[in-house]
């Protein structure tokens, strides 16, 4: 029986719901704080969609909002994303992203729901998983650093959304991560599996993690190492700012070295991809 047949009848019997390259480079020039009082005054709303926002702010920073209840990733969010995505990319000036949630979820993962919807569950599902694995392979190789600024929960696909950036800002009062796939019984996909591997030190954290779905506060996160920093909701769109500009340096980085040594590091990950890089 192959693998995702294996997935499609384990998620037949699940109820529950637990869930292009621009090569420009950025010339360095002093920034305001992110405290400073017009670092986050919009310049445009690039992209508006039904399930998120992209806007372009002050100097060069752009943020996607997702905006739905729990921030499923339907394939109609999948496709907003991709649309995000291409404008950040055809924006020169753009020179970092960050990606927020809503204050009750930062991404609840697959839409086990919808997935219910399929009639010819294997096909159907195999579409679905190759849709994310793009997204997520797109997101890993950005060539602008990225940052999760997580807003609230942030489960399963969720969670592997965040690894996807380069780095993470978890707020803490609120909101646990967590790889819950193995209590829904829906086996990781090889590629968001390697991704997984390469985002989470080896050993006792990875059995933790993925064999026993623990569900991470932002201060054990950081504790081990899967998120970077934890702060004040009220801080955490503006620390993950800050956060982007301190990995830019002061020199810069050019999209395209960016991306050429993404490709490099996440080599395992794009050995078990089998689509367009």
């Amino acid at each position: 029986m192959s693998a995702s047949l294996m997935v499609c009848r384990r998620l037949a019997g699940s109820s529950k719901i637990l869930h292009k390259c621009v090569n420009h480079g950025w010339n360095a020039k002093s920034v305001p704080s992110v405290t400073h009082p017009r670092f986050w005054r919009a310049m445009s709303t690039a992209f508006s969609g039904s399930l998120l926002d992209l806007n372009f702010q002050d100097e060069g920073m752009a943020v996607v909002t997702m905006k739905s209840e729990q921030n499923t990733l339907l394939p109609k969010a999948i496709g907003e994303w991709h649309q995000a995505l291409d404008a950040v990319e055809q924006n020169s000036e753009c020179r970092a992203l960050v990606t927020t949630g809503n204050e009750k979820f930062f991404c609840n993962g697959l839409d086990l729901q919808y997935v219910k919807t399929f009639t010819d569950l294997e096909r159907q599902l195999e579409q679905y998983l190759d849709e994310l694995n793009k997204l997520i392979v797109r997101l890993m190789l950005f060539p602008l650093p990225t940052v999760a600024a997580i807003s609230g929960h942030a489960f399963a696909g969720g969670a592997i959304l965040a690894f996807a950036h380069d780095l993470r800002v978890m707020r803490g009062d609120r909101g646990w991560i967590c790889l819950n796939e193995i209590l829904i019984n829906f086996n990781f996909p090889p590629v968001l599996l390697a991704l997984v591997r390469a985002k989470l030190a080896p050993g006792p954290l990875l059995t933790q993690a993925v064999l026993q779905a623990k569900r991470y506060t932002a201060e054990e996160a950081v504790k081990c190492g899967i998120v970077d920093q934890v702060v004040d909701q009220s801080q955490l769109v503006n620390t993950a700012a800050q956060m982007a500009n301190e990995f830019l340096g002061k020199q810069g980085i050019k999209r395209e070295t960016l991306h050429s040594f993404k490709k490099d590091l996440y080599s395992p990950v794009l050995q078990a991809y089998s689509g367009r890089v």
